[in-house]
Order: structure tokens, then C-alpha cells, then sequence
């Protein structure tokens, strides 16, 4: 550390750089580009300490990553009084600070602050975009606002509602389980409010669209830019149609625009005040009537935008599941199916919830004696508003499953009994079944667990699994543990019953491989129906198990559909 080189030594390296003044613990006050900074280095003693940076007494100078607030210091301190405002020079926990040396630290963070300050503006204008909800939600001035959107390509009118504390912007093809719920005075916990239409507006070309920063705060000429794009065309034709057909009766009307940067997709709201009620199309009453605006702070909260912005997909996305079976392995699967995008779920289970199921459910004891198909839908309906269950206490039988049929887009069952996994799977034969399938079931011992998925206009079925060469009814062909192994891990409670061992790993592995398969069947990657062996060390396609030629259940449908084929010729 003796031969450590000094804050000010770095900085006396840079020929753009000006020292003007060095304080205790190695902080420096230094001149760039004209403008005062304080250099405050990391901490010799903590190895995840970063420098920062702050610019010192300007509040002219408006530029991307350099925050709004001041931090005023007070004559007597140890730095010069004024005010400093911290310049961001890092997302958080992007970089291992304690993998640098102090120098280093110094270095990066004075090569940043010059990266920064030399952009081109079409570069500043990105990374205001990247931040524009900070800047835009500092300057509100009006209540912050949720925003729940089914879809943000089209222009659409919002239905504006109240709670004691919050409010909320809803596209109206949206329902929100708890608009209906009560207070404890037994009053709607929310209300529709009538009196301001809102609007949703999505901007196709963000360019120039800049938040409202320290000297350029926004105006009603911000939001006329945008509809009447007097420069740019900053909406499509049809939202340009919509806004002139849409007639407004209230007085003042709020607008919500929905902006899709590079790295970006926010949604910002503005109270647009007019001078008279009368009813006028949008677009007239923005341009003539309006007269200035209230930034209202918003975020986005609908099931689509937070998918997306955890990096899931749309595979699941607006599809009705059938769940048969809420048990441990339908409890883990349940949950994930509903955080990657399925909000409609059906589920059928009869059995009740036990002391002895609690250590291998999802949710543990909660719930305790009561239907675990019940039980588990308030939990699923706890993750998202937008989340909807159709709750049956009862087991799956043939009609109900027929019936399902005719609205839900896949079916998992994930129940432990083969006999009736091979009825329903007869039934969806014999109806010749077009959606996707997936039997998912654990052998006991908690090793081994396994996938079929099935479209029954392609050979190969549940049955293939229990049926030889021959056409002979066996015992499951997929099952890897051998009868010594499955035979001592039952657990066996005399007329009380008899159990599969199995512990929670096999639960997680086999939900994580679900997922993945569900993605490559619904992406077209997998196209037949597949068996997969799930393993603790590994995931295997075993090819000679399905289809089975001699299956009697999708073997005849196979010969049927030849005969008649040979017969129509």
C-alpha cells in the first residue's frame, strides 16, 4: 500500500482534468468540461467500496445518469458548502467492486464520468429514455396511478378506480379479482370514478421524447407534439383516427402514453385540464381546450408486463389450463405455470389437505383440512390480480373432462393414479383430442419422475406405457426404479393407508423440466409425443417406449383411420 498511488496523482494523469482542491480521506474537488466535481474514493478498508462522484454547485447543467436531488452542505463541514448532486455511474450490482484494486476503482469511475459527459445527443436522448420513469415520476405532482393493460399497441379507452390510497387505470376487457372485494364496514375497497375519461395512447416513434428534467419541465406543447406530430409522427394512423372519433364529455381528460424504447417500455400519464365540458372529439379538445397539464406518477402492474419484464415468454400467455390434481406435485406446479404467464387456471381435486401432506406441498400447513383445490386457488389468486380459478372439490371424471374440453388450451394432469390417467386418456383418444397434453407423475423414492406429452393426432398415448409388444397389458415400461427399490420406498399404515416416499428435490426438478418442455412443445421443437425421463443427475428422451404398434387405445385409432382412408379410395 506504500506505493499506492493518491486520488490526486490519478487525476493529475488526465490532461482534461484540474485539480483544484484535495480533502481528508483522499476526496478531491476537480474541474471537467468546465464543471466542478468531488471525486469521493472507495474506502481502503472495505474492498466493496466504489468511488462516486458528485457535481458540485450547478443546477444548469442537465444531463443523462446526473440525479435531480441536491445534497446541501452546510459552512463548517469538512467540504466546501453548496450543493452536490451524485452522478450515477453504475446499475447496481453490475460490477464486483472487491475484484479491483484502489486505483482502479479511481480510474473507472473517472472514465465513466468522461464517457458520460461526452455523448452525442442522440446518445443522451437514449439514456434519458432508459430513465425515463425516474425523471418522470420526481417531477409528479398528482397522485401515482397503477396501469393495467391487456395489450399496449392499441389505443384504447382505460376505466379510472379509487381506493382509500390508491388508483388505478384498467383496460376494461381486464378483471381484476379484487375490484370486487370489501372493507371491513363492508364498502367496496374500490370505486369507479366517472368524472375524468382516461385514455390510453402508445407512441410508435419515440424520438426526441425526452422526460422532464431540472430546466425542461413539460407542458401542454409536450403533449400536443405528440397526437398532432408537428414535427414527428409520434403515433400510427389508426390511433390518429381514434382520437378523432372519440368523443369526450368530461371536462378534463387523462392520458396515458405507452412508450417502447431499445431498452425500454414504460407507460406515463398526464391530467390534461380544459377550459369548458363540452363534448369534442379527443383531438379537438386536447388542441383547442387544452390548457395545461399535472404529471401523474405511474407503473405499470398488469400480468403481461411483469412477465415480460422477468424475461419470460408469451407461450403461456392468455391460455385456460386444465390442472388435474393439487397434491404435492400439482401444488409445485400450480404456482409456476401461473408466474409464467398461465392466468386462467381450472382445477380439479376432491382429496383433503393433511397433517402428514405438509411437508411436501407447496404452501406447507395453511390450510389444513381443507380441499386442497380450494386452497390452493386462493393462494394462486394471491400472486396477481389478474389471476382467475375455476375451482372444482372434486375429482375429474369422464363427462367433466369432455366438457373442459371445449375451452381450455392444454390439460396437465398431475395426479398419482395410473388407472385414472389411462381412462382419461382412452376418453381423449376416442374424441380425438387437439390440444396439448402432459401426464406428469413421480416414482416413489423421490429419484425418479417423468413427462409424456401427448397430440392425439399423432400415434403414441399414455397406454403405450402399460402395453407390450403383443398388445398385452403390463405393468408402467417407463418406470426406472427396480421392485426391490420401489418396494422399499412405500410407506405402509396398515389399513391407514399406503404412500410413495419422496422428498421435495424430485418436486422442483420435475416442475423446472415441465416448464422447459411446455416451451418446446408450444415453440414446435418438440412435435411428437415424447416421454422424458427425469433424472437427479440428468434429462433423457427414451425413443423405445413410444408409440407402442400394439397399444390398443392409439394402435386402433391408428388402423381405423387407414381403413378408412383405403376404403375412401
Amino acid at each position: 500500500m506504500d506505493n499506492q498511488m493518491t486520488a490526486k496523482e490519478i487525476l493529475e494523469t488526465y490532461d482534461n482534468i484540474v485539480v483544484i482542491q484535495v480533502y481528508p480521506e483522499d476526496w478531491v474537488m476537480f474541474r471537467l468540461f468546465e464543471k466542478e466535481f468531488l471525486l469521493i474514493s472507495p474506502s481502503k478498508d472495505d474492498t466493496s467500496s466504489a468511488a462516486t462522484i458528485c457535481l458540485y454547485n450547478d443546477e444548469g447543467l442537465d444531463f443523462p445518469h446526473i440525479l435531480l436531488r441536491n445534497t446541501s452542505i452546510d459552512e463548517g463541514k469538512m467540504l466546501p458548502a453548496g450543493k452536490y448532486r451524485w452522478v450515477c455511474l453504475y446499475e447496481q450490482g453490475s460490477v464486483v467492486q472487491s475484484l479491483f484494486s484502489y486505483e482502479e476503482k479511481i480510474i473507472d469511475a473517472l472514465d465513466r464520468l468522461i464517457e458520460l459527459l461526452s455523448m452525442t445527443k442522440t446518445e443522451q436522448e437514449k439514456e434519458f429514455q432508459k430513465e425515463f420513469l425516474y425523471y418522470w415520476n420526481s417531477a409528479a405532482d398528482l397522485q401515482r396511478a397503477d396501469v393495467y393493460l391487456k395489450q399496449d399497441i392499441k389505443f384504447c379507452k382505460l376505466q379510472k378506480y379509487c381506493s382509500e390510497t390508491k388508483t388505478r387505470y384498467i383496460e376494461p376487457d381486464i378483471g381484476l379479482i379484487d375490484l370486487n372485494s370489501y372493507n371491513s364496514k363492508g364498502k367496496r375497497k374500490w370505486q369507479q370514478h366517472l368524472e375524468t375519461e382516461v385514455f390510453f395512447i402508445p407512441i410508435t416513434d419515440s424520438r426526441e421524447i425526452l422526460p422532464p428534467y431540472r430546466n425542461h419541465p413539460w407542458t401542454i406543447e409536450n403533449v400536443k407534439e405528440i397526437i398532432y406530430g408537428r414535427q414527428i409522427n409520434h403515433i400510427d394512423t389508426d390511433t390518429h383516427f381514434q382520437l378523432k372519433s372519440e368523443i369526450v364529455s368530461t371536462q378534463n381528460v387523462i392520458l396515458v402514453f405507452g412508450m417502447n424504447g431499445e431498452h425500454t417500455k414504460v407507460c406515463f400519464a398526464v391530467m390534461v385540464k380544459c377550459k369548458n365540458r363540452s363534448g369534442r372529439t379527443l383531438f379537438e379538445k386536447v388542441n383547442e381546450d387544452g390548457v395545461e397539464i399535472s404529471l401523474i406518477a405511474t407503473e405499470r402492474k398488469d400480468y403481461l408486463y411483469l412477465n415480460e419484464i422477468i424475461g419470460n415468454d408469451r407461450i403461456l400467455y392468455d391460455k385456460k389450463v386444465l390442472l388435474v390434481g393439487g397434491g404435492s406435485l400439482g401444488s409445485y406446479v400450480a404456482p409456476e405455470l401461473v408466474k409464467n404467464g398461465a392466468s386462467d387456471i381450472v382445477l380439479y381435486d376432491g382429496d383433503k389437505l393433511y397433517d402428514e401432506n405438509r411437508m411436501r406441498w407447496a404452501f406447507g400447513g395453511l390450510g389444513i383440512n381443507s380441499n386442497k383445490a380450494s386452497i390452493l386457488g386462493l393462494f394462486l389468486e394471491m400472486i396477481h390480480p389478474q389471476v382467475h380459478t375455476e375451482i372444482h372439490e372434486n375429482n375429474l371424471d369422464e363427462e367433466a373432462l369432455k366438457s373442459e374440453l371445449q375451452s381450455v388450451d392444454l390439460i396437465i394432469f398431475t395426479i398419482g393414479s395410473s388407472d385414472m390417467q389411462l381412462r382419461f386418456n382412452r376418453v381423449l383418444s376416442e374424441l380425438h383430442c387437439k390440444i396439448p397434453v402432459f401426464f406428469v407423475w413421480l416414482e416413489a423414492g423421490g429419484r425418479y419422475s417423468h413427462i409424456l406429452t401427448v397430440n392425439y393426432e399423432n400415434p403414441g398415448c399414455f397406454e403405450c406405457l402399460y402395453t407390450n409388444a403383443d398388445g398385452e397389458l403390463v405393468n408402467n415400461r417407463a418406470m426406472l426404479n427396480t421392485e426391490f427399490q420401489l418396494e422399499s420406498s412405500l410407506v405402509r399404515n396398515g389399513c391407514g393407508g399406503t404412500r410413495a416416499a419422496y422428498g421435495t428435490a424430485v418436486l422442483l426438478r420435475t416442475v423446472a423440466v415441465l416448464l422447459n418442455i411446455m416451451q418446446k412443445v408450444f415453440s414446435g421443437e418438440i412435435k411428437n409425443n415424447t416421454l422424458i425421463d427425469i433424472l437427479p443427475d440428468k434429462v433423457s428422451y427414451p425413443v423405445h417406449i413410444i408409440p407402442m404398434e400394439g397399444c390398443n387405445c392409439c394402435g386402433n385409432r391408428k388402423k381405423l383411420q387407414m381403413c378408412e382412408i383405403e376404403t375412401s379410395q
